[in-house]
């Protein structure tokens, strides 16, 4: 066995130690030829490449649905025969969504802003709140070229062209492009003040 210095795990052989040390010291000594990515192992530059084949090597047999990665196959099959392996009370198909979900228990936010420090739960939030701060705003219009920092925010504005309108209310059948605003019509009908979000991203005009 062979173990490493820096965080103690005990590896197979010499050649798994030497992988798992990258991950250290952030040596990446394989590179893609079509994007530059860099890897710490032949393997996962093996891997890598299949996504600019569009090679999806693994299939799965109830549908016949294809994959990239054996993992996400292995996730997919999931939906087919209900196993939920991961559990805290409520189960998960996926271990790292059971994480995700024990954060909610425990108040770790092991995600920071570099800027503000704020701390968050799940790294998705920390890299739209980055956005905040570098005025970031990835996704645009195709139509129009207006960009907005959230998907959600353009999917939402994509319908001021198309003339979507895919919320209905249930009392008097007038459609809205978003939920928030069926939501804020609906207490007309009931009476009911309309309590404001939990969350709330906003792009600026």
């Amino acid at each position: 066995m062979h173990t490493c210095n820096t965080c103690g795990k005990i590896c197979s052989s010499k050649s798994v130690l030497i992988i798992h040390k990258r991950t250290h010291t952030g040596e990446r000594p394989y590179s893609c030829s079509i994007c530059d990515k860099r890897f710490i192992c032949q393997s996962t530059l093996n891997r890598h490449n299949t996504i600019h084949k569009g090679e999806k090597l693994f299939t799965c047999t109830t549908c016949s649905k294809s994959f990239r990665r054996k993992y996400h196959l292995t996730i997919h099959i999931r939906t087919h025969t209900g196993e939920k392996p991961y559990s805290c009370k409520t189960s998960f198909r996926k271990k790292s969504y059971l994480t995700d979900h024990i954060r909610i228990h425990t108040g770790e936010k092991p995600f920071t802003c570099t800027t503000c420090s704020k701390s968050f739960r799940f790294k998705r939030n920390l890299t739209i709140h980055i956005r905040t701060h570098t005025g970031e705003k990835p996704f645009t219009c195709t139509t129009c070229s207006k960009s907005f920092r959230f998907k959600r925010n353009l999917t939402i504005h994509i319908r001021t062209h198309t003339g979507e309108k895919p919320y209905s209310c249930k009392t008097c059948k007038k459609k809205f492009t978003q939920k928030s605003s069926l939501n804020s019509h609906i207490h007309i009908h009931t009476g009911e003040r309309l309590k404001k979000p939990f969350f709330w991203f906003q792009d600026e005009h």
